[in-house]
Formats: structure tokens, sequence, C-alpha cells
């Protein structure tokens, strides 16, 4: 990942150490823009950092001179949780300026504070639209799980079936509102059931993708390494030396270290039509021949007197094995299914019941016999589904690490992994490689802080840095960045960087 794209003038002006930079704050109001006095802006301090979850989180407060008593719900009814809120970069006369964050208020509101009988001030905390889209009581048809079958990963074209755009529709977010690449990895089943928020940052994390709800568009899915469509670049976007940086820290980050990756997910795999169901209750008896067949001689089989009786389907994988279907298409209509009934004779059941649609992995039957002595040998579904290889692994080592220091583990699960080829390697397999390879090389990470104004610099983004008493300059990866702006103080920039 890059860092944004500032005009010139700006990125002229971020190198300059002459040129202050000041923050300007833009209220959303139905009546238009409230641009707040730059004299009212005491403090604002930004945070972006990726969480456990996999996605980037931005956050920040904001603290506001209210000695004239107008930021407060009683001066305007706006003033209140949910508020949008620009949050703008300016230097020197301010009329060079980078749009950096889009936020909103949370859920506390405007906080009015005083100390004494003069000192008043009004504090703002601000959430990204990620902590709206985490929350399941927000967010359309939550209670329901979302079955997705036949889906990509992710592709602007074609949004209807691109489970990116699919999962952020639970979230409220249309299509026209998402800057996405493509990853054209087929998943053939998945249950949606979480927040949008934290399936979209599961989805992310297999695809090392990086989800964000974005200063431009709603939300971004961009930046996968496994997007051949779409340019994804590690190039060095800044540097920064030992005379720029004011203090750094070293970690050396071994909480990370892992020498042996095991990837472990449901697999799951479209099979061609075959035999999902067939009748098997006892009794059975048979004919001269030693052929099965079963008798309806009266109504006491289940299939006749039970109106709620499941055929549950089963299928066979490749190899033959039967495996539980959780998803079945193309099933015979009620009309197949009675004509491919075998019978001793020529009376066969009537139908009662036939539901292939109320559940996806079982149909509902119940036949009658309308009095007559019948004989079943065969009563059968077919359809084309989708089975369930459970806990199927991928295991992948470094030998050579393992003898240096000893078997470290890091088993990782994933629900969104595809058995699509990636340069001629399953995806599976080459994601595990690519875990293992990020575990292995584990260099340390950083804490850093410079008075350089890195407004346009962003998590994911990498970059160059020469600390005190080295002759070159490391590369490093942004995993978490602040932005510390006082009125009376100078600009600070802190950064968590890590080797790379």
């Amino acid at each position: 990942m890059k860092f944004y794209e500032v005009p010139p003038e700006v990125e002229n002006a971020i190198k300059n150490t002459d040129s202050r930079p000041f923050v300007r704050v833009v209220f959303e109001l139905s009546s238009g823009d409230l641009y707040i006095r730059d004299s009212d802006i005491l403090e604002c301090v930004m945070t972006s950092y990726k969480n456990e979850d996999g996605g980037i989180v931005n956050m920040g407060e904001i603290l506001l001179d209210n000695s004239r008593d107008i930021y407060d719900v009683f001066s305007n009814n706006e003033f209140c949780p949910g508020l949008g809120v620009q949050i703008w970069y300016c230097f020197g006369e301010r009329t060079n300026t980078f749009f950096r964050f889009h936020m909103f208020v949370d859920d506390d509101g405007f906080q009015l504070q005083m100390t004494g009988h003069t000192d008043m001030t009004c504090k703002i905390r601000l959430i990204d639209l990620s902590k709206k889209l985490d929350d399941t009581k927000l967010q359309r048809n939550w209670t329901d799980a979302q079955v997705v079958v036949h889906s990509i990963v992710c592709d602007r074209t074609h949004p209807e079936n691109s489970l990116v755009h699919i999962i952020a529709a639970r979230g409220g977010i249309g299509a026209n509102e998402i800057n996405c690449g493509t990853l054209n990895f087929d998943i053939p089943y998945v249950v949606v059931a979480g927040s949008a928020w934290k399936e979209l940052c599961s989805l992310a994390k297999a695809y090392n993708a990086i989800v964000e709800c974005g200063k431009d568009l709603t939300l971004s899915f961009i930046e996968s390494p496994y997007d051949l469509q779409n340019e994804y670049s590690e190039e060095a976007c800044f540097s920064l030396n030992e005379n720029e940086i004011t203090h750094f820290r070293f970690f050396n980050n071994r909480d990370k270290y892992a020498n042996n990756v095991r990837l472990k997910y449901t697999r799951y795999v479209q099979t061609e039509r075959q035999e999902l169901w067939s009748y098997s209750d006892a009794p059975v008896w048979y004919d001269e021949n030693m052929q099965p067949y079963y008798p309806f001689t009266d109504d006491s089989r289940k299939i006749i007197s039970d109106n709620d009786y499941e055929a549950i389907y089963t299928a066979k994988n490749e190899e033959g094995k039967t495996r539980n279907v959780v998803y079945a298409d193309s099933i015979d209509s009620e009309q197949d299914f009675l004509e491919a009934m075998e019978v001793t004779g020529e009376d066969k059941p009537v139908v009662i019941q036939y539901d292939t649609t109320t559940y996806k992995d079982r149909a509902i039957v119940q036949l009658g016999r309308d009095g007559n002595l019948i004989g079943v040998r065969k009563a059968a579904i077919t359809g084309r589904a989708i089975i369930s290889e459970t806990n199927y692994s991928v295991f992948v080592k470094d030998d050579d690490e393992i003898a240096a220091h000893g078997q470290i583990v890091r088993n990782i699960t994933s629900k969104y992994l595809s058995d699509d080829l990636f340069e001629a390697e399953p995806f599976c397999q080459r994601r595990a490689k690519d875990f293992l390879n990020e575990c292995v090389n584990c260099k340390g990470a950083y804490y850093l802080t410079t008075y350089i104004p890195l407004i346009h610099a962003r998590v994911g983004a990498f970059m160059d840095m020469r600390l005190k008493g080295t002759s070159n300059y490391k590369k490093v990866r942004i995993d978490e960045l602040t932005f510390r702006y006082k009125k009376e103080e100078a600009f600070s920039s802190e950064l968590w960087v890590t080797r790379v």
C-alpha cells in the first residue's frame, strides 16, 4: 500500500519545517457544512490502527474552546451522537489543505467541561463507520444468518456475486459506495452470521487485504497481494532519518514468531448431480431373486404417518466417501421423483408432500398408499450438492527454524479460504506458506515519533527509516499511527512500525 496522494503544494509543505500544520474541523449539518473557527480548536488527536480482527479502525478526540457557549445540544440540536465530522490538515496560510478523516461523533456526544468560571471546553470523541458496522443491532436482519453460495471474494463489476458487496449490504452499504479490487476466488458456500465489520475483517484476513471505512468512499477492500488485476505495491513512499525522528523504542516482536503453521478450515466442494437420498427404512423384504424391497402394507411407516418426515441428503466426494450435504439445488421435481420410483407391481405410492425448498440440506416427504399393498424397490432424490469436508487442514513448517528455536505452532482458522489455483497452486496451500513466511521473518517493531506531519501516511503503507548509529535505511510497514495537534504546541506524528 502507498501513502495517500496529496497535491504538490501540500507535499512540499509537509517537508517544510517552517510551515506549521493546523487542523480544520467541519461539522456536516443538514443545513450545510459548518466550519469550526480555527481558534476554537484546542486539541485534535487522530489515531488509525489495525485491530485484531484484521480491519483498519480510525478514532479520535477533539477539544474545543467553548467560552462562547455554542458547542452543545441546546445551541444546535444537531450537535449530537452520529453527527458527521470531517478532519482536514492545513499549512501556511491554510489554503493548502488535505482532507484526511471522515468521522462520526460517538454515543457520548458533545461533552461540556468547565474548570473554574472561565475555562469552558467541549470534548468530542470520534469514531469511524466500522463502529456502526460492528453493531449488529443497527444492521438489517441482523438476527438472521445469511447463506451465500457460488460467490467470489470481490468484484466491483458483479456485485451480486461478490462477497464483499453481499456482506457490506448487511450494514446498509451500497455497491456504489465500495472501492474494491478483483479477487475471483470461488467460495462455494459460507454462512455470514456475525456483524458486517467482523465478517469483512475475516474475509480481508484470509486474503491479506486492507479493509477500511475510508474518507472518500464509504468502504475500501483493497491491496491484496493475490489481486493480479490491480496494482499491489510494497514500495517505500517516504523516508525518515535520525535527524527527523525525535524518539524511538524497539520491540523484538517475538510473540508473532512461529515456525509451524496449521491452517484449518471446513472445505466445501461442489458435486455433479447424483443421488442425494434413497429410502431405506426397515423392515426390508427380499423377492425370489433376492432383490430388496420395502413393503407398504399398512400406515405404520414413518414416511406415511409422519408429515415432517426428513429425507436428509448425503453425497459422495471424488474419493467415493459419503459426506454431509450443506446445500443442494437442481433437485428432482415432484413429478420426476414419482416417475423415477420403482415398485414391485403397478401401483405407486401417492405423494402427499414433497418439499425441497424449505431446507437446503433435506427434503420433507410424505407418501400415502391409498389402501393399496405396495412394494417399493427404489424411491430416491437426485440433485446437485455442496458437501462439507470438516477439519480440513494444511500444514507447513520450516525445519531449519524448528531445529534452531524449537517448534512454535500457530493455528489459523478461516471459513473464507478457497481451493482455486493461484499461480498453479491451491490458494489454501499458498496462503499457509505466506503465513509461515510472515511468522518466520519477524524482525521486530518500533515505536517512533517525529515532528514531520505525516498526514498522508496510512496503516499498511511502507516507508524507510534510518536510526542514529546506523548507515542504512530499513524498510518498515506502518501498523498504527497517531497525529497529535495542540494549539499551543508542536505537531507530532507517532508511528508503530514493523520491519519487513
